[in-house]
C-alpha cells in the first residue's frame, strides 16, 4: 500500500503540558512516522507518514484524545503532495516561529500532581522528600521561561544540568518525564537552604529534618519566610495571637486585612468554614486558588487571622514544600501571606528577601531563579440568584498567562490595555485573544510602575509582538495615566486613546459575554472611585446604548467628599456629607456624637468639616456619586468601621457584618426613592440615614446593614427595569468592584431577571479594577480596528 504524508499545524496550549511528547506516543503506538516541534508562538508543526487510514486515525485520535490541559485554537491539516521518507517518529528541535493559522500560549503554572506528591514520601532517594518533584503534568510554567518556544535552554531550568539519571526519564518515552523541561532531582536540580534571622545558614542531613525543624518552630509561634513558585510567603500559625499581631506589625501596621491560609485537605477546611459543591470543585483544581469560604459556627482560628469579616481566604498546597511543611505539622493549617507590604512587588531575589523581612525568625530559601512574580489568585463564589458566579479577587498564578477569546477580531494588530491604578493587570490583544498579565498591584510605586512594563515586555517578547495602539484611563493624576508619553516612547507607539473607567468596566463585560457591539444594553457600573466625564468622581453609574456609545442616563446622588481621598480613609466624612442633606448642623452633631473619634481630631474635625460643608467650598472634583463611599457611610454610621485600614475595608466589614448576623424575617420597610431629573434618574441614597435612625429603634443592626444593601440592589434594578421596559432592551451588564458584594449583586440579578431579561457579570476576570484593562483593550478594537 502508498503511503501518504500530511503537515499539521496546530495552535492553543500546546506547549508546556507534554503535547510533544503525547504525540510522539501516539505515532509510536500507530507506527506512523515523521516528526513533532514546537514552533514558538506559532504553536506546534507535525509532520506524518504512513497508510492514509492510519493517518486519519492519527488526526482523529490527536483531536479526541489530547492531554487534559491543552486546547485547540486551530488544526490545520495539508496532505503534501510528494511524500517525505521518514524512518521512525522523533521530537524534533524547536524553531522559534513558523507558519500557522492560530495563536499559541502557555499554560499557567501548574499545580504539583499527585504522582509527584507520592513520590515525596516513597522511598525512591532522588524523589523523597524533594520540593521540587515535577513532570510533564505539573510543576510551574509561566514563573520559570523567558521566550517560547517552550524548551529547557529557554527557562530559568538552564542553570540546572541533567544529572545522568534525569536525562534518561527526559528522553525515555514511556516516563511521565519526557521530555518535561522542569525535571530535576536531588542530585541535579534546585535545593531549599534554612537561614536563621541573622542571615546563618543552618545546616541538616537531609530535607526531611530542616522542614520538620521548621514546622515545629511555625507551630511554637515563630515567623518564616518561604521562597515559592512565583515570589515569597510569611507563614506562622493560625491559632496565636501574639504571632499574628506580631506580623501585623512588622507589615507596616497592617491593621485588620485578613491574611491567607492554606489547609492541609479539605477536611481540615470543613472544621472551620462552610464549603458548596462549586467551592470544593474550585479549590481542588489544578490551578489551586485562595478561596474565599464563609466561617462556620465551629470556627476556631484566631481572630486575627480575619477581624471583623464573615470569611476566610484558604487554599491547598500548590507546590512541593507546601505539602512537606503541612506534612509534619500537628496544626493543620498556617497562615501563607504574600512577604511584601501592600502596593510592592512580591520578593523573589534571596538577598533582597532578606533585607526586607529582616522581622522574621527563619529563611527557607531555594536557588532557582523566579523569572517572573506571580502572587496567589483570590475568587470568591457568590449565589446569584440560583446559579453560582465566579468573582475574580486578583487574577493571577493558575489562570495568567491564558487568554480570553474575543469575537471580533484586530488581525495583525496589537493592542495594549494599561489598566487604571489600583489592583493593575495590563493586557496585550493580538488577533482575537486577550492575554492579561500577572496581578501588579497598585501602581503608586516607582518599584510597582517598573513591575509593570517588565510584566508588559515579557508577554510582548513571549508573543514576539509589536503595539500598535495604548489604551489606558482618562483620570488625569493616575500614574499610569501621568506616564503616559513615558510608556508609549518605551514602546516606540504613537496611537493612544484614554478610556472613562466606569464605561471600561461595562465594555469588560461586554467582551467576555461576547456581546454584539451595535446591540444595545443597559450598563451598571458600582465601584469607589473612578474619573467622570464631568470631572467629578463617578461610582454608582446606570449607561444605556451600544458599548461604543454608552449614554449615562442614572446614578447614584452626589454629594461632596471632604478632604477628597481623607473621606475614603475616614468615612465618618462622607457620613456627615449626606446627612447634610436632610439635617440641620445641630442634627448632625447629635447624631455622630458617638462616631467622632473615628476622626483623628474628633470634634474639632466634626466642626471643620461641617464648615465646608455649609460653605459649599468643593470643586468639581471632589464631588462624586460612589457606591464605596455610599456604603462606607453606612458602616460608620451602625458603628462597624470608622476607618479604612485597607482598600475598601468598611463596605467589606458592612457585608459581613451583614451576613454574620440574623437577616431574615419580615422586610423592615427600609426603601431607597429615586428622581427624574434633567440628567435622567437619581438615585436619593441620602434618604437612608432618615430611616436608619427611625428603624434603628426597633431592629438590629445587622438587619439594618443587610437591608440597606438589599434596598440598594432593589432600587437600581427598579430604575434598570424602567430604561429597559421605555427602550425595549434585554441584556444588562454589571461590573465594578461593587459587584463582589453579594447582597446587592444578588437584588439586582433576581430583580431584573424575573421579568425575562438577562443579567452579565464578570466571570473570567475580576469586576473591580483588575478587569478594566480588558474593557480598554475592547474599546480600542471597536474604535480603531473593527
Amino acid at each position: 500500500m502508498s503511503e501518504y504524508s500530511c503537515e499539521i499545524l496546530v495552535a492553543g496550549i500546546v506547549q508546556g503540558i507534554g503535547y510533544r511528547p503525547f504525540v510522539f506516543n501516539l505515532a509510536s503506538d500507530l507506527d506512523v512516522k515523521g516528526h513533532v516541534m514546537n514552533l514558538g508562538d506559532a504553536g506546534v508543526k507535525i509532520v506524518a507518514q504512513g497508510e492514509k487510514e492510519t493517518l486519519l486515525r492519527f488526526i482523529e485520535l490527536l483531536k479526541t484524545n489530547k492531554p487534559k490541559l491543552s486546547t485547540y485554537e486551530s488544526f490545520q491539516i495539508e496532505w503534501l503532495k510528494e511524500p517525505t521518507e521518514f524512518t521512525k517518529f522523533e521530537i524534533a528541535q524547536s524553531l522559534s516561529s513558523g507558519k500557522s493559522t492560530g495563536f499559541s500560549y502557555l499554560p499557567p503554572d501548574i499545580t504539583i500532581c499527585d504522582k509527584c506528591v507520592e513520590e515525596l514520601e516513597s522511598n525512591e532517594p532522588r524523589r523523597k522528600d524533594y520540593p521540587f518533584n515535577a513532570c510533564v503534568d505539573c510543576g510551574p510554567r509561566y514563573t520559570v521561561i523567558e521566550k517560547l518556544p517552550y524548551d529547557r535552554p529557554n527557562t530559568v531550568m538552564r542553570e540546572f544540568p541533567f544529572c545522568e539519571h534525569c536525562k534518561g526519564d527526559y528522553e525515555n518515552s514511556k516516563d511521565r518525564r519526557f521530555h518535561a523541561q522542569t525535571t530535576c532531582c536531588t542530585d541535579c536540580g534546585p535545593t531549599y537552604t534554612l537561614y536563621s534571622s541573622n542571615r546563618e545558614m543552618i545546616s541538616f542531613s537531609n530535607n526531611k529534618e530542616m522542614v520538620q525543624f521548621i514546622s515545629k518552630e511555625i507551630e511554637k509561634g515563630k515567623l518564616v519566610a518561604i521562597k515559592g513558585i512565583g515570589g515569597t510567603h510569611i507563614a506562622c500559625s493560625t491559632i496565636k495571637d501574639d504571632v499574628l499581631l506580631k506580623l501585623r506589625e512588622a507589615k507596616g501596621k497592617r491593621k485588620f486585612k485578613p491574611f491567607a491560609i492554606m489547609a492541609k485537605d479539605i477536611p481540615s477546611m470543613e472544621e472551620f468554614a462552610e464549603l458548596n459543591s462549586e467551592e470544593k470543585k474550585l479549590i481542588t483544581s489544578f490551578r489551586k486558588p485562595i478561596v474565599l469560604l464563609k466561617k462556620n459556627s465551629d470556627y476556631y482560628l484566631s481572630e486575627w487571622v480575619s477581624p471583623g469579616l464573615h470569611n476566610i481566604g484558604v487554599m491547598l498546597p500548590y507546590a512541593g514544600i507546601h505539602y512537606m511543611v503541612l506534612r509534619e505539622m500537628s496544626e493543620p493549617t498556617i497562615v501563607m501571606t504574600s512577604a511584601n507590604p501592600s502596593n510592592y512587588p512580591m520578593f523573589i531575589d534571596n538577598a533582597e528577601i532578606m533585607e526586607k523581612l529582616s522581622y522574621v525568625d527563619y529563611f527557607l530559601l531555594h536557588d532557582r531563579k523566579i523569572y517572573q512574580r506571580n502572587d496567589d489568585t483570590v475568587i470568591r463564589i457568590n449565589k446569584l440568584a440560583k446559579r453560582f458566579s465566579h468573582k475574580f479577587i486578583r487574577r493571577s498564578r493558575g489562570w495568567v498567562p491564558e487568554p480570553l477569546i474575543s469575537h471580533i477580531d484586530i488581525k495583525n494588530n496589537t493592542i495594549l490595555g494599561i489598566g487604571a491604578e489600583m489592583h493593575l493587570i495590563p493586557s496585550l490583544m493580538k488577533g482575537t485573544r486577550i492575554i492579561p498579565t500577572q496581578h501588579i498591584g497598585t501602581v503608586t510605586l516607582l518599584e510597582t510602575y517598573e513591575y509593570m512594563i517588565e510584566a508588559i515586555k515579557h508577554l510582548l517578547n513571549l508573543y514576539n509582538s509589536k503595539i500598535d495602539s495604548v489604551a489606558y484611563d482618562m483620570h488625569p493624576q493616575y500614574m499610569t495615566s501621568t506616564s503616559i508619553d513615558e510608556i508609549l516612547n518605551l514602546f516606540d507607539v504613537e496611537e493612544h486613546t484614554a478610556y472613562q473607567h466606569h464605561e471600561a468596566h461595562i465594555a469588560s463585560v461586554a467582551l467576555e459575554q461576547k456581546i454584539h457591539p451595535e446591540e444595545e444594553v443597559i450598563g451598571i457600573a458600582l465601584d469607589g472611585t473612578g474619573y467622570g466625564r464631568d470631572g467629578s468622581i463617578w461610582g454608582g453609574e446606570i449607561f444605556c446604548g451600544p458599548i461604543t456609545n454608552l449614554e449615562r442616563v442614572g446614578q447614584l446622588e452626589q454629594f461632596n467628599l471632604p478632604g477628597g481621598d481623607l473621606a475614603t480613609k475616614y468615612p465618618l466624612r462622607s457620613l456627615l456629607s449626606l446627612l447634610s442633606h436632610n439635617f440641620r448642623r445641630e442634627g448632625i452633631v447629635d447624631i455622630t456624637a458617638d462616631l467622632v473619634n473615628t476622626l483623628p481630631r474628633g470634634k474639632e474635625g466634626v466642626e471643620f468639616v461641617l464648615n465646608q460643608l455649609e460653605k459649599d467650598v468643593f470643586p468639581v472634583g471632589f464631588k462624586t456619586t460612589s457606591t464605596g463611599r455610599f456604603l462606607d457611610a453606612v458602616s460608620v454610621f451602625l458603628g462597624i468601621c470608622g476607618e479604612q485600614t485597607y482598600e475598601g475595608e468598611p463596605a467589606i466589614r458592612l457585608e459581613g457584618y451583614s451576613l454574620s448576623g440574623k437577616t431574615s424575617g419580615d422586610p423592615i420597610g427600609l426603601e431607597i426613592p429615586y428622581k427624574e431629573t434633567k440628567d435622567g434618574h437619581e438615585i436619593q441614597i441620602s434618604q437612608v440615614f432618615p430611616q436608619l435612625i427611625d428603624l434603628g429603634k426597633n431592629f438590629s443592626k445587622e438587619r439594618l446593614a443587610y437591608s440597606t444593601q438589599k434596598a440598594l440592589g432593589s432600587v437600581i434594578s427598579e430604575v434598570v427595569n424602567s430604561i429597559a421596559e421605555q427602550r425595549n432592551i434585554s441584556k444588562i451588564l454589571v461590573s465594578g468592584g461593587v459587584c463582589l458584594n453579594s447582597i446587592i449583586t444578588d437584588e439586582i440579578v433576581k430583580a431584573v431577571e424575573i421579568g425575562g431579561r438577562k443579567v452579565f457579570t464578570n466571570e473570567k476576570i475580576s469586576p473591580g479594577d483588575g478587569g478594566i484593562s480588558i474593557g480598554q483593550v475592547y474599546l480600542e478594537a471597536l474604535n480603531k480596528f473593527n
